[in-house]
């Protein structure tokens, strides 16, 4: 007796400022797609600029799920976003949709990829319900670091400051977790009189560095594990990989 091919789904991840999110909508717009973002810190409304959340011009009328989904003082755990994200993707396939989810927080990504069990008692790795492809954006590390300080100075530009300052006069638990993100703590710090502005903004491009280094080691992780990682493809690759993967009868 056949078994039922597994239902798809596709991956995009990388680094702080790799370009996932335009490689996102590209694919959902050439394959009728929905994107579920995997950022840790994108669920939280309001925290818009120093997460680098996608705009509503950058979305270019794509549907996107797990964006702005709690307040920052609201506790919102790996366990949540599991149940939301499976959630998504099989009301996306309903609709005779792609789920592509992407972002940059490898153990959201993981929690999918490797279908961690959450139970206390004994968490362990299971195999995925859905046959998937990983795309990985990795730029030259000189040319990601230049774009992150660049991103940096945009943040300020676009209002950075009055957006931690709105933030820190409703929520002011200094424990929050929503705030300790980068771009958020270190504006904190400069708004509580520790540091002086550059100070703050020297640390926000250094933090992000240190962070897409972590990120790209938790991915080389991933690939020690087994899953591959499609890296570094143009436009017109990942359009015939994915067009080949969906093509493709897998049990």
């Amino acid at each position: 007796m056949n078994k039922k091919p597994k239902e798809k789904i596709i991956v995009v991840l990388g680094p702080t400022a790799a370009g996932k999110s335009a490689l996102a909508v590209y694919m959902a717009k050439n394959f009728n797609g929905e994107i579920i973002s995997a950022d840790s810190r994108q669920i939280y409304k309001g925290l818009d600029i120093a997460s680098n959340k996608i705009t509503k011009r950058e979305k270019q009328g794509i549907p996107h799920h797990l964006l702005d989904i709690v307040r920052p003082d609201q506790e919102y755990s790996l366990y949540n976003w599991q149940k939301d994200a499976f959630a998504k993707i099989k009301k996306i396939l309903k609709k005779k949709k792609l789920p592509i989810i992407a972002g940059g927080t490898g153990l959201y990504i993981c929690s999918i990829l490797q279908n961690y069990d959450l139970n206390p008692q004994e968490p362990k790795l299971r195999p995925c319900p859905y046959d998937f492809i990983i795309f990985g954006l990795a730029p030259d590390r000189a040319k990601l670091y230049h774009k992150i300080n660049q991103r940096v100075d945009q943040m300020l530009k676009n209002g950075l400051l009055a957006e931690v300052k709105k933030i820190w006069k409703k929520y002011p638990q200094r424990e929050l977790v929503a705030l300790s993100g980068i771009g958020y703590r270190q504006i904190i710090e400069y708004l509580d009189k520790k540091i002086s502005l550059n100070e703050a903004i020297e640390k926000i491009k250094r933090d992000s560095r240190h962070y897409a280094k972590r990120q790209m080691t938790w991915f080389r992780r991933m690939e020690k594990q087994g899953l591959k990682i499609y890296w570094n493809k143009n436009k017109l690759q990942t359009k015939k990989l994915t067009a080949n993967f969906l093509n493709k009868k897998t049990p």
